[in-house]
């Protein structure tokens, strides 16, 4: 990747990963379109549209119909559905470009159920059936990669897929039932502070581990990656086991809130534990730099400072 010579296309340019991506591109100089969801990469015609008059030459696909737990269980077709056209779209003008490289976003949520409590590698991503409250977001990723994987095989275009630990920081969704933990649990407790409520209920029993990922360090990784164009799957871990009682904790700090804190146990857990080998990005020199808790903390922040642009 090389800022005098390559054209570079991000789509989902406006997403957690996408706006912090972007950023850092600009910085460095690279001649970008970054795309957000007013095209509509579901349609093959508006999708096509974009790479006839950009041309890129390299690809960040990050572009992806995301939620938490709730969203992926209440709203299964969409997921799959909406995920399974974008991706698709993105490919095949991928190939008809015959762009040289693409990074793509996976998700550690579409390991194997069967493998939550057991060291996640890379080779073993599509050996079984992932956990039932996002199976149907998770098989659309798992498509992703095998559409990557046969555009390889038939063209030569290179690809990197990333399958990262719980993401969080600014530019995130904070949507109240249809965001990711952090950002949910944030708004939530931001809420219930101004509100000076003296309970906050969160699904679950609170003892579901997670991996969390500050978005800079995420961004540095993607960035060392794509500056190489390295190839294939890679783990991306924040390096952390945070159950969600621990992260409520965390958070209820950050707010000052003085509430009481209950979990609802009448409502799933999700998928128990993983516990991602790095072992890849650990011999390529990457390693995060941002505990949770200051993460929690810039992120908070940031919340405050945008609460008029927030994505909800």
């Amino acid at each position: 990747m090389d800022p005098k010579n390559d054209r570079i296309l991000v789509t989902g340019g406006s997403g957690l990963v996408g706006k912090s991506l972007t950023n850092k591109l600009k910085n460095e100089g690279y001649e970008l379109l970054s795309i957000n969801s007013k095209t509509d990469l579901r349609d093959p015609n508006q999708c096509a549209k974009v790479f006839n008059e950009f041309h890129p030459s390299i690809v960040f696909h990050l572009a992806a119909k995301v939620g938490g737990i709730i969203a992926n269980s209440s709203y299964k077709y969409d997921f799959y559905y909406d995920n399974i056209m974008i991706n698709t779209n993105v490919v095949h003008s991928c190939f008809k470009k015959n762009v040289r490289y693409i990074f793509a976003m996976g998700t550690g949520c579409a390991y194997p159920k069967k493998l939550e409590n057991k060291i996640l590698y890379e080779k073993d991503f599509l050996d079984g059936i992932p956990e039932s409250t996002n199976d149907a977001y998770a098989y659309a990723k798992r498509c992703l990669l095998i559409n990557l994987k046969a555009l390889k095989e038939s063209s030569g275009i290179k690809y990197s897929f990333v399958l990262p630990a719980n993401l969080y920081g600014p530019y995130d969704n904070f949507h109240k039932t249809n965001s990711h933990v952090v950002p949910g649990l944030l708004r939530r407790f931001f809420e219930c502070v101004e509100g000076n409520a003296t309970e906050i209920k969160i699904w679950g029993d609170g003892t579901p581990k997670r991996d969390f990922l500050f978005i800079e360090d995420c961004t540095k990784a993607i960035f060392q990656l794509a500056k190489k164009e390295s190839e294939g799957v890679y783990n991306l871990s924040g390096k952390n086991s945070t159950s969600i009682k621990e992260l409520s904790e965390i958070i209820k700090d950050a707010t000052s809130f003085k509430g009481e804190i209950k979990f609802d146990k009448k409502f799933p857990n999700g998928q128990m534990q993983r516990i991602m080998d790095t072992t890849k990005m650990d011999n390529l020199g990457w390693s995060p730099t941002t505990n949770l808790k200051d993460g929690i903390k810039i992120t908070l922040r940031w919340f405050k400072e945008n609460l008029k642009n927030i994505r909800t």
